[in-house]
């Protein structure tokens, strides 16, 4: 367990007595909770410290199927997700914010609290002037970083669609990083509308909050906003990662169809021969006794088969296959 203190400026170990203290503190106040498995106790006295249930925190981000979103006269509270850019899912966040400090308890996503510390340490002057509007901007930095995580990921998946369509031989290897695309976004995708609806319900017609101004609460319409858009973003990627996969399904399709085709026209060509040698292979006494002269049998068994031959392979062409190109692939006639 790794707990800090970050007023804006600095980042400090918190131990239970100070996360508790934080609360008298002038400016910036918050409070992050890193968890990291084994024992956890000294994590549940910091949360009982700040007048977070341990349990209730511990079942949202094990779980991970929390959707949480809401304000009452006293607090905002809920979750939110943040993204290391690094390829692995994003990492759900338990938070809850008073007037008197910020509270945010993790598994993961260090990176990308690093990074949103120093973009509130950019502009630490103006949340001390109003330190109601730090849940909203904080909320909305860690959006941010779930939003540059789908976006980069709408790129990637895009750039392998692009490749799956110039490629005529099915890859597994583009397979299984589709299936790792979708498996990387695929739980923030199930809970993100349930998710939004909470934290448009919250927003309507929200109650009076104390510590709360109106810059404030403004922030955290901001922040609504973005998830809005976020959920736009969820639904474009997931529209990407099915075209994807449609395109991967078309590739196979077609390989599968160009080897039908190579075989059946194998077989088409070879198949006038396989007549010849079934009916010449008859045991009757009138063809033993005419088939018994060395010009006989080159004519009737080499010449005739390679003509036989021949005239499949022009027939086939006039019917509209590119023999050239290893009989591979069919084309119109008119082409």
């Amino acid at each position: 367990m790794e707990s800090t203190i970050f007023d804006g400026s600095s980042t400090t170990p918190c131990s239970p007595a100070q996360a508790q203290a934080a609360a008298d503190q002038p400016g910036i106040a918050w409070v992050d909770v890193r968890l990291q498995g084994g024992d956890e106790s000294e994590a549940a006295g910091i949360l009982t410290a700040v007048g977070i249930d341990p349990a209730q925190a511990h079942a949202v981000l094990t779980a991970g199927l929390s959707t949480d979103f809401s304000i009452t006269s006293t607090s905002v509270q809920g979750v939110c997700w943040i993204d290391d850019a690094d390829g692995s899912p994003a990492v759900q966040v338990f938070f809850t914010w008073d007037q008197q400090r910020l509270v945010t308890v993790r598994s993961g996503g260090d990176a990308a609290i690093a990074d949103i510390r120093q973009r509130i340490g950019e502009r630490a002057d103006l949340l001390r002037k109003d330190q109601s509007t730090l849940p909203g901007v904080v909320l909305q930095l860690m959006l941010a970083t779930v939003q540059k995580g789908l976006t980069r990921m709408m790129i990637e998946v895009g750039s392998l669609d692009m490749e799956v369509i110039a490629t005529q031989t099915p890859k597994e290897q583009q397979s299984q990083q589709l299936v790792a695309y979708r498996n990387a976004f695929a739980p923030l995708a199930l809970r993100f509308p349930m998710y939004l609806v909470n934290v448009q319900a919250a927003l309507i017609d929200p109650v009076t909050v104390d510590g709360l101004g109106g810059d404030g609460m403004d922030q955290l319409k901001q922040f609504l906003a973005g998830v809005q858009s976020t959920n736009g973003l969820i639904d474009n990627l997931a529209d990407a990662v099915r075209n994807t996969a449609q395109d991967i399904q078309a590739q196979v399709s077609n390989w599968q169809g160009n080897r039908i085709n190579v075989l059946t026209i194998v077989t088409m060509i070879f198949l006038p021969i396989t007549f010849l040698t079934g009916y010449f292979g008859m045991n009757f006494a009138w063809l033993d006794n005419q088939l018994n002269s060395f010009w006989m049998w080159i004519g009737l068994g080499v010449a005739l088969p390679i003509a036989l031959v021949v005239g499949s392979v022009v027939l086939l062409a006039n019917g509209g296959y590119s023999l050239p190109r290893l009989l591979r692939r069919r084309t119109s006639k008119s082409g």
